[in-house]
């Protein structure tokens, strides 16, 4: 949400398992090393707004159902080009406004040795003809790696959807990424899918350099926006420390 120029970033309460308000899909897992890039590999990276409930099973593994407003978020639910609000190459608006949200699930485990989890996504691609129930799953894991160390980490990340574009990646440079296109009365949805991977190593406490890399597919059935790319990115990071 934006006013005045002022951009809000997230702002949610929780209390026990529950979280409410502005805050990170629960879908989202590894969310890109080289924070503040340009470009970034294919992954989603989104604040919703959204109620979702966690269950702690204990030993560090947990699960998550979500419901998220597929109408706000810095990336954008409903994918109708390039960038959230572009048209699609025939020139019209797809969605037929908001009557549900996105259902969120996930399960989590964090433990010493790093974390994994596996997610997914149930989001109505919803026309003025009729709709259609499009849908995300993904999976990831992050590695600690304290024998090259002490903070680095080796992440792996897959995701496809149908339908639901922004799940597999919010960012495609410009290229008309949809969620669906209306032939006649019938939707005819999309599908994507991506795998990343990115690996950080801090050479002291302040100083770190970051490889990431992603290849993601989108195709759109017979038409002619069919098309792959490929992400590739390398940071060094300085880390600012304030001594007293």
């Amino acid at each position: 949400a934006t006013w005045a120029g002022v951009t809000l970033n997230k702002a949610f309460i929780q209390f026990g398992g529950l979280t409410a308000g502005r805050a990170a899909s629960f879908f989202d897992f590894w969310t890109g090393n080289t924070y503040g890039s340009w470009f970034e590999p294919a992954h989603s990276d989104t604040n919703v707004n959204l109620l979702g409930y966690t269950f702690s099973f204990g030993n560090g593994i947990s699960a998550t159902v979500s419901l998220e407003d597929r109408s706000s978020g810095n990336a954008g639910r409903m994918y109708i080009g390039g960038v959230p609000g572009a048209p699609v190459p025939q020139g019209t608006y797809p969605y037929a406004g908001v009557k549900t949200t996105d259902v969120v699930a996930n399960v989590n485990v964090t433990q010493a040795w790093g974390s994994a989890q596996l997610m997914g996504a149930l989001h109505d691609d919803y026309a003025a003809v009729n709709g259609k129930l499009g849908f995300a799953i993904g999976g990831g894991v992050t590695v600690n790696l304290p024998a090259l160390g002490a903070s680095d980490t080796l992440s792996i990340q897959a995701a496809y959807s149908k339908g639901a574009v922004s799940y597999v990646a919010p960012d495609w440079s410009g290229a008309y990424s949809y969620d669906f296109w209306v032939n006649g009365n019938t939707i005819e949805q999309t599908t994507a899918w991506s795998i990343g991977a990115g690996f950080t190593h801090s050479w002291t406490k302040t100083l770190s350099s970051s490889l990431e890399a992603s290849y993601a597919k989108f195709d759109a059935s017979n038409l002619a926006n069919d098309y792959a790319q490929i992400d590739l990115q390398a940071r060094l990071q300085i880390l600012q420390v304030a001594i007293a």
